[in-house]
């Protein structure tokens, strides 16, 4: 399949001025709009992007000189369920339109092609990627990679390609349940991507020696798994690693071998999808049940199975594992039994750096491990579960390598965490927050009443995903 890049300077100049008018992006439900507000990464001014309107920039004069603390604000009136995603440094929010999908990404780094404009340059305006043929599924960010599933679109065309932003067609497409694809782009260093170029102590396959240049791949490329029937329906991106669950209930991982989950006989970097035998359907997982969730975002995975039961492998040196006590690298899935109250039902799970999250179906989360967990300043290492009091109502969780957050059944977002000096938590400071606190929206201030929909976090900031009232 040929992939090709259109690299029309009039990409660059639309986002310093306005979206075209016949832009009218897609969705199969009715189109509802909402707003997409990031915070962190390094920003010192405020950016919006409003459909039909000018961009507006305004400086902030009282923030700090090296990150944006307060909310950056893109209004982009596009489908209610488009995702969005945050790595290290860097961020990613998708979207539908009538012919296709795409993404825009931003934040602090590209130094490895990790937004996917096709080049290691940081831009000052947030580049803009589609595809034709194409319905957005979800995205995921690692360290310095990234991840794109999309959903083929009954088309008239056998054109499938991604490019930089020149013009979009405004022609309704039909939606058609249809083969999902993967792509990636940025760092592969360890083979994270899936595309078969691994630093593994030897050259890279398309060189002799290993050069000063990073292994890297700056725009979306298709990965491709083993068995060609199969889809991919889930993608989680680690700092070095990336885990795929498919429609056939199996798990495939690439990246940094001793965090994959392969065996203690198979710590090697993989470069290309690779079965995680002991909990896919195809080997070992009929034993114990299918999976319906995975979560990392550092160097462990969390799986939830439709039976409520949840497993762990990669590093767990912080307690993490849930088992009452540190277990270093666990190189193969390893279940954890029910570590909160029988009376409590696991629903999801999120998997942090030095922590791991348990939300259960009354609403509440149980966090466990080390660093700044929600549950004070005087508790900083707990070795089994422990309910974070003041969270109630709970819907949604989710876990970066320093900080978490949680949405509640009101829209609230909440974050906890180590701050750095990013700005990631999104509360306007820099000191760490030992439990959770509300992220205020800037459209509160100015007396709407705004829902949350969605939260993702990185590194080095946060994007959210909200409605007004």
């Amino acid at each position: 399949m040929a992939f090709m890049r259109i690299t029309s300077p009039r990409w660059r100049a639309i986002f310093r001025h306005s979206l075209p008018r016949n832009n009218r992006f897609y969705h199969s439900e009715p189109q509802r709009s909402f707003d997409i507000v990031t915070w962190g990464f390094g920003n010192k001014s405020m950016t919006y992007y409003k459909r039909y309107e000018s961009v507006e920039e305004t400086e902030d004069a009282n923030g700090p000189s090296f990150a944006q603390v307060g909310p950056k604000i893109l209004s982009m009136g596009i489908p209610n369920r488009a995702p969005i995603a945050a790595g290290a440094f860097h961020f990613l929010i998708g979207f539908t339109y009538d012919n296709g999908c795409g993404f825009l990404s931003g934040g602090l780094s590209n130094s490895h092609g990790q937004l996917g404009n096709g080049n290691r340059i940081k831009k000052e305006s947030t580049p803009l990627v589609t595809v034709q043929n194409l319905e957005m599924l979800a995205l995921s960010c690692g360290f310095e990679h990234s991840m794109v599933l999309a959903r083929e679109k009954e088309t008239q065309s056998d054109s499938l390609g991604w490019r930089l932003f020149s013009s979009l067609s405004s022609s309704l497409l039909p939606q058609t349940a249809a083969r999902t694809r993967l792509y990636a782009f940025g760092s592969s260093e360890y083979g994270q991507l899936g595309l078969g170029d691994c630093r593994d102590g030897q050259p890279n396959e398309s060189s002799d020696q290993m050069g000063s240049e990073p292994m890297c791949q700056p725009f979306p490329t298709m990965v491709e798994l083993p068995d060609l029937d199969e889809n991919v329906i889930q993608v989680q991106c680690g700092l070095l690693h990336t885990v795929l669950l498919t429609d056939q209930g199996n798990l495939y991982a690439m990246g940094h071998g001793q965090q994959l989950g392969l065996g203690p006989d198979s710590t090697s970097n993989r470069a290309v999808p690779t079965l995680i035998e002991r909990l896919s359907w195809k080997a070992q997982g009929k034993e114990f049940g299918r999976v319906k969730q995975i979560s990392s975002s550092s160097g462990f995975t969390l799986a939830l199975l439709e039976n409520n039961q949840v497993w762990i492998w990669g590093a767990t040196p912080d307690g993490q594992s849930m088992i009452n006590r540190r277990t270093g690298w666990i190189l193969e899935p390893m279940h954890v039994p029910h570590p909160i109250p029988e009376t409590e039902t696991i629903v999801s799970v999120a998997a942090g750096g030095t922590f791991a999250l348990l939300l259960t179906e009354s609403g509440k989360v149980y966090t466990c491990g080390a660093g700044v967990l929600g549950l004070g300043p005087e508790k900083t290492q707990v070795l089994m579960p422990e309910h974070i009091t003041s969270l109630s109502g709970i819907t949604k969780i989710v876990a970066s390598t320093f900080h978490a957050g949680a949405i509640d059944d009101k829209g609230h977002l909440y974050t906890w965490g180590q701050c750095g000096d990013t700005g990631r938590l999104g509360h306007q400071m820099f000191g760490d927050c030992y439990e959770p606190k509300r992220v205020v929206m800037k459209d509160e201030l100015n007396g709407h009443k705004v829902i949350v929909t969605d939260v993702a976090l990185g590194i080095g900031g946060g994007v959210a995903r909200f409605e007004r009232a």
